[in-house]
């Protein structure tokens, strides 16, 4: 079984792709999915724009940063954390407002449990 991250938004985001020879993990890559929404969510995700996000558990730092820099709450952004195919349960559903993300707000993804963050307001 297979786990994922994606980023999913009402608005397209800027990608990040790494050119430079790497080993795999080892970068951090925000990449359009091909097929939307792909079959690996569950049909969880509902956003028009989605985006595979590679990286391994140096990344945060680089999440972060992307995330500050490039998520706004308008675009209603989401951050999927899952195994191919598994429900994220509403318990690990949260909410973080973008520009106040810390790596800290960001560990749980370490431990490859099904989640999602949602950069935006409970009303929205």
């Amino acid at each position: 079984m297979s786990f994922y991250r994606y980023f999913a938004s009402k608005n397209p985001l800027p990608t990040v792709i790494t050119l430079e020879e790497y080993h795999y993990g080892e970068q951090f890559e925000v990449l359009p999915c091909r097929k939307n929404p792909p079959i690996a969510t569950g049909g969880q995700i509902q956003k028009p724009n989605i985006y595979k996000v590679r990286g391994n558990k140096t990344s945060l730092n680089q999440l972060v940063e992307y995330i500050k820099e490039n998520v706004e709450e308008q675009n209603l952004v989401e951050f999927w954390s899952i195994w191919h195919s598994e429900k994220v349960p509403s318990k690990n559903i949260f909410r973080i407002n973008p520009q106040q993300v810390t790596i800290e707000d960001l560990r749980f993804l370490n431990e490859n449990e099904n989640s999602c963050i949602k950069f935006f307001p409970k009303n929205n």
